[in-house]
């Protein structure tokens, strides 16, 4: 029997994430979450068997996180009217923790127009004279381009297109004329830089904007990057791997210059084996690329060319109580390192707390300080992680891209590097790192030019894998707070003031040394997809077979 209800009936809800304070106040009764999560299960079970209007009430949130080590429940993500939730809190007060569990954001900028008010549309729409501009997009080669998004923005009114196989728009604005128009802008989908034009001088047909190209490609060379020259491009020693998470949006299977060693996915009716393979952002694989793209004679290089990267997907819908499933998963994967271009406004006790765990497992972690150029976001502000503010160096973008609109006053002592606009500052900024017009990997086998402190904070989790696998001692520690401290002291010793204000690099930009990388070869890093064949696998065999001929013969003269 359903007891049948009204929708009106039906209370609004928040996901809340419960759980127990790290210290247990001695005056009160321990909560047994196993206890708590069995009757809250019982209760969201109860609600989804009634019916609504003759159809069935919607499921109500319910999961319990474990611990990798113990398996005891740490945390409880649940569904509850705030009525419920204060009944918890009034139930077992500080025995309990009630947060709600928050979205989480992607710290990267996108290089298209900033909204524009248009309050005024439906009056000047009926009349207005309306204004229409024919634009041909191409490259340096006159070849057209498609796929380019294209806005323009006079004094009232502004409109966005995308430009077709032809690289040709029309764009149609109100109340406009060609002399009210303020600003041009151009993002290419990947492979060119972005450009603004301001006051444009524009006719109204058969006009033309030339992109200029990325200096990286498939077809090679591999272009140095400025992020890498500025930390140092090293290669990193013979020996153990180092294991980096990338907890972002995905990872882009089958790019050519960036492998993934394995990953999960944590969408909620979603494949965890599978679903991390898929970046509809991009934001995953770029962030991926700064940290390991290989050293194979095309595209680019990553910071650390000996690592193996675990894509731990949270977007789309990441939330608190997601990224504390991604770290449960980097310390069951025994990572290293933990790489997180994400963040919000709202601290969390109870992440915090997964936090000091995955410290307490020898994990490094890393996070992006945020884009709203105001405090420290979280998790970067927690002192167990290391908060990363970005930087950027000038002369390494077009004038009129649109890179240029971080550039601040905030200028290093030497006047190469400035403080990017957009960073996040405060007392909680650890380092710095390059984060203004950095080049990676994104799907479709290309490469695009992002700004944001996630672009900043790859460069160090890829200086901390470097590091890492310069000091064996460091490697071969238990897995401990000792362990990731040590990491964490060694970034530190690494930076290099710039002289900018500590709020926007806190002990500087940490530098790499040692050998440089060897000369990149066509197909290194790749993993071979099957055996040789043919005459080319004979060939192959020969070779192999004269190589240990010769190495007897060595033995052999030596004995």
């Amino acid at each position: 029997m359903h007891e049948v209800t009204s929708r009106k009936d039906r209370k609004p809800t928040r996901r809340f994430i419960i759980g127990k304070p790290a210290n247990q106040p001695a005056h009160l009764q321990e909560v047994d979450l196993e206890a708590l999560g069995a009757e809250l299960a019982q209760r969201q079970e109860k609600i989804a068997a009634q019916t609504v209007d003759g159809a069935p009430a919607a499921p109500m949130a319910f999961k319990a996180m474990r611990d990798p080590d113990s398996q005891k429940i740490h945390t409880l993500q649940v569904e509850l009217t705030n009525a419920h939730a204060d009944e918890l809190r009034t139930r077992h007060g500080e025995a309990l923790i009630i947060e709600e569990d928050h979205d989480l954001e992607m710290f990267t900028l996108s290089p298209g127009v900033d909204a524009f008010e248009m309050s005024m549309a439906r009056a000047l729409s009926t009349q207005s004279d309306e204004l229409k501009v024919t634009l041909n997009v191409v490259d340096e080669n006159d070849t057209p381009l498609p796929k380019v998004q294209v806005d323009l923005a006079g004094d009232l009114w502004s409109d966005r297109q995308v430009t077709n196989t032809q690289g040709k728009v029309t764009l149609k604005l109100f109340g406009e004329t060609l002399d009210s128009l303020t600003q041009l802008r151009l993002k290419p989908a990947n492979g060119y830089w972005s450009r603004v034009i301001e006051a444009p001088s524009l006719a109204a047909q058969n006009n033309v904007v030339r992109l200029t190209a990325l200096p990286v490609s498939l077809e090679g060379p591999q272009a140095n990057m400025w992020g890498n020259e500025t930390i140092g491009n090293v290669a990193m020693p013979q020996g153990e791997r180092v294991r980096v998470a990338v907890i972002d949006s995905g990872f882009a299977d089958g790019h050519p210059d960036v492998v993934a060693a394995g990953g999960r996915g944590f969408a909620e009716d979603g494949d965890p084996e599978e679903d991390w393979k898929t970046d509809d952002s991009g934001h995953g694989t770029h962030v991926t690329g700064t940290i390991g793209a290989l050293n194979n004679a095309i595209g680019m290089r990553g910071v650390a060319d000996k690592v193996d990267i675990f894509a731990l997907r949270v977007f789309p819908g990441a939330s608190i109580s997601k990224l504390m499933a991604a770290i449960d998963t980097a310390i069951q994967l025994q990572v290293d390192i933990v790489n997180m271009s994400l963040g919000g406004p709202n601290p969390s006790t109870l992440l915090q707390q997964r936090m000091q765990a995955a410290r307490q497992a020898g994990i490094l972690l890393v996070a992006a300080a945020g884009n709203n150029a105001g405090p420290v976001m979280y998790p970067a502000a927690y002192p167990e992680v290391m908060a990363v503010a970005a930087i950027g160096k000038l002369g390494t973008f077009p004038e009129d891209s649109f890179h240029a609109r971080h550039i601040t006053p905030q200028v290093s002592a030497d006047g190469t590097y400035f403080a990017a606009g957009f960073t996040c500052r405060g007392p909680e900024i650890n380092v710095c790192g390059p984060g203004v017009a950095i080049i990676s990997t994104v799907p479709g086998d290309a490469y695009v030019s992002n700004d944001g402190t996630s672009m900043a904070s790859p460069h160090i989790a890829g200086v901390a894998a470097v590091l890492l696998a310069q000091n064996p001692q460091i490697q071969a520690m238990p897995r401990s707070d000792a362990r990731s401290q040590s990491l964490f002291q060694a970034v530190l010793d690494a930076a290099h003031p710039l002289g900018l204000p500590a709020d926007f690099e806190g002990s500087g930009l940490p530098l790499l040394t040692g050998n440089a990388p060897p000369a990149p070869q066509p197909g290194d890093g790749e993993i071979p997809s099957k055996p040789p064949v043919d005459g080319d696998g004979l060939d192959t065999v020969a070779d192999l077979i004269q190589k240990a001929l010769d190495a007897a013969k060595s033995i052999r003269e030596q004995a």
